[in-house]
């Protein structure tokens, strides 16, 4: 998980290989599954976490890098 509401300069992309992520992206929630991607401006408010009780594998691209 996120550990709270995040927000920074830069974008941010991703693509679910396995188990779920809930996303929440400003004010709106996006449960995502295996197949799943997103992308959104990392400026705007977010936060994530597994909803699930299996592991979820994600692939993450942020620019520029924040960590």
């Amino acid at each position: 998980h996120s550990g709270g509401v995040l927000q920074h300069e830069g974008e941010e992309c991703g693509y679910v290989l396995e188990g779920q992520l809930e996303l929440t992206v400003g004010d709106k929630t996006y449960i995502l599954d295996p197949g799943d991607s997103f992308f959104f401006h990392s400026d705007r408010p977010h936060a994530y976490h597994n909803p699930g009780k299996v592991v979820a594998r994600v692939i993450w691209i942020n620019t520029p890098p924040t960590f």
